[in-house]
């Protein structure tokens, strides 16, 4: 709840007064005593409500719901719907799709519109329902839920073979033309009524008291619910522009002129009163800055604390790839024990080599893999709500992840480049971590790229596939100077090459000495020689630094339109 109220909420608002209409909105719903209570653990119900509620934190004109009651018993259901028509009764407009409520339910609603074969079949109040079939000779059985006899003769249970029912409602009520049937005045009888009953079994303890939040800004001591008479609340950040816009009209109109996604508002004369007026211009809602109720630095500062939060509430996953990462790292470190120097295992500090630039880059790709499609449905609705722009989340998905990512390099490279025995000299024992770690961020935007383009399932199936390209072009099966002169070109665009380049210069080049032979002979002993021997002698490391790089940049664009193109397919 105050996640969804720092992000829909304004500057206009102190945090002390978000918390407090934060505690107002759990009070009213019923949910205060369950303020502390994990998500996962609430009822169904319970989370029906709490989505309401988090919409209610910016306190909208407009509430729309898709299916609120499914799922839920009767009981639920009419809790549930008193809360609506509670919030719809203080001026908002709440509008919802459902299926086959109950009476009470259904007596609870002030407009009905059906829909049969994609034509309108009703559209008026509930209670004028069943005149509306008399008058098409379709009697309803007293015994029958008016709306579930209507559903039958939606699906055609009524119908003859030289009529259907289903066209004489949609000629009679004209497609929704029909006005005829509208609520009246004497149907506000029955629906207060209804609610009256619903308070009853509330106040006899059969269903939890739920009531429409006070939406005052001011601090309070004490929790009021007196019902709102209009809702005039807007984002700051829409008062803020409209003001500004005021004060220079020039400016503004100049701005829309020059390609604006509004046509631009004549100019009305000023009003002669005193009282300034609120003059929206849909000109300026079209501006970016305006889509958001808080600003692009807020919304990444939230994000990755939530991140953190979910991170440290169930850490059981990244303790586990921390435990992983170190416990292979100890055994490689000890299965290449003592290699560092040795000549005669030349070949196997590059095997060595190999392994850890595999073991990091496959990693960090499977972990980051199914993070956007696992989070899909979440972020796709509170992106669709307006809460956050997909950039803030996607560099916040960035940043949050750098930290653990190096926690785990660290946790392999260091005991394996020790145990190993590799030369003791800070500066290549950070050029080897900076190439290694850098083949790591590239293996995490391209897994961020495929989990973003396919689904759970075939991300999970088809991930590895994206990375053999450019292991079968590393190198270390093959050498350029040894495949066909028609494919030698993809060595030049596998980022495994450039990555095992860099890892051995920092290992044999820069004029490393000697190394030592404890053999009769020892054919690879000198650095250079090795790394001719294994097609490097030309090799650069700022050349592999600056590809990679470019490459890392390159996928992360990729990835996040992406994800764009995913959550526009969505809406």
């Amino acid at each position: 709840m105050h996640f969804a109220a720092n992000l829909k909420i304004g500057e206009h608002m102190t945090p002390e007064e978000k918390k407090e209409r934060v505690l107002s909105i759990l009070v009213a719903i019923g949910m205060f005593e369950n303020r502390n209570t994990r998500t996962g653990q609430l009822s169904g119900g319970q989370r029906k409500r709490l989505a309401i509620a988090l919409e209610l934190v910016s306190n909208p004109p407009v509430l729309v719901l898709d299916e609120p009651t499914t799922g839920l018993d009767s009981s639920m259901c009419n809790q549930l719907i008193s809360l609506l028509k509670k919030l719809a009764m203080e001026g908002r407009n709440v509008v919802c799709t459902i299926h086959q409520p109950s009476a009470l339910t259904l007596s609870m609603f002030d407009h009905l519109y059906a829909i049969g074969e994609g034509s309108c079949i009703y559209a008026g109040g509930t209670q004028n329902l069943v005149p509306f079939l008399g008058a098409l000779n379709l009697h309803c059985p007293e015994s029958y839920n008016p709306l579930d006899y209507l559903m039958e003769i939606a699906t055609h249970d009524y119908d003859t073979e030289d009529e259907s029912q289903v066209e004489k409602l949609i000629k009679l009520m004209d497609n929704g033309r029909n006005d005829d049937y509208r609520q009246s005045r004497t149907a506000r009888v029955a629906q207060l009524a209804a609610l009256k009953k619903v308070e009853q079994m509330m106040a006899s303890g059969l269903m939890t008291p739920v009531t429409a939040p006070i939406m005052s800004t001011s601090k309070q001591s004490t929790f009021n619910f007196k019902p709102l008479t209009t809702i005039n609340e807007l984002s700051s950040r829409i008062w803020d522009s409209q003001a500004a816009g005021l004060g220079s009209q020039e400016t503004a109109d100049q701005k829309i002129s020059g390609g604006s996604c509004c046509k631009p508002k004549k100019k009305k004369p000023k009003p002669s009163m005193s009282m300034p007026t609120l003059d929206l211009d849909p000109a300026h809602l079209c501006k970016r800055e305006n889509i958001y109720a808080t600003s692009f630095w807020r919304q990444l500062n939230i994000l990755l604390l939530r991140t953190f939060l979910l991170i440290w509430r169930d850490s059981s996953l990244t303790t586990m790839r921390f435990v992983i990462h170190l416990g292979i790292g100890l055994l490689i470190g000890f299965l290449y024990y003592g290699i560092g120097n040795d000549a005669g295992n030349s070949m196997n500090i590059f095997r060595y080599a190999f392994y850890t630039i595999m073991f990091i880059m496959y990693c960090a790709f499977s972990g980051i893999l199914v993070k956007f499609p696992l989070e899909f449905p979440i972020v796709s609705r509170e992106h669709f709500n307006r809460w956050y722009s997909l950039r803030a989340y996607y560099v916040a998905i960035t940043l949050a992840d750098l930290p653990i990512q190096v926690i785990c390099s660290l946790l392999f490279i260091v005991p394996t480049y020790l145990l190993t025995q590799q030369p003791l000299e800070p500066w290549r024992f950070g050029l080897f971590f900076l190439i290694v770690f850098m083949t790591a961020l590239v293996a995490q935007s391209i897994g961020l790229a495929v989990g973003a383009a396919l689904s759970l399932d075939l991300g999970a199936i088809l991930g590895p596939f994206f990375i053999c390209p450019f292991l079968a072009f590393s190198g270390f099966f093959l050498q350029e100077k040894d495949a066909p002169v028609y494919l030698r070109w993809f060595f030049d665009v596998s980022f495994l090459k450039y990555s095992l380049d860099g890892a051995m210069l920092a290992l044999f080049g820069y004029e490393r000495e000697k190394l030592e032979c404890n053999d009769f002979y020892c054919h690879l002993s000198r650095p250079k020689h090795i790394l001719k021997t294994l097609d490097m002698a030309n090799a650069n490391y700022q050349l592999s630094i600056f590809f990679m790089l470019g490459l890392l940049v390159m996928l992360r664009i990729l990835a996040f339109y992406i994800m764009s193109f995913r959550l526009r397919l969505f809406r």
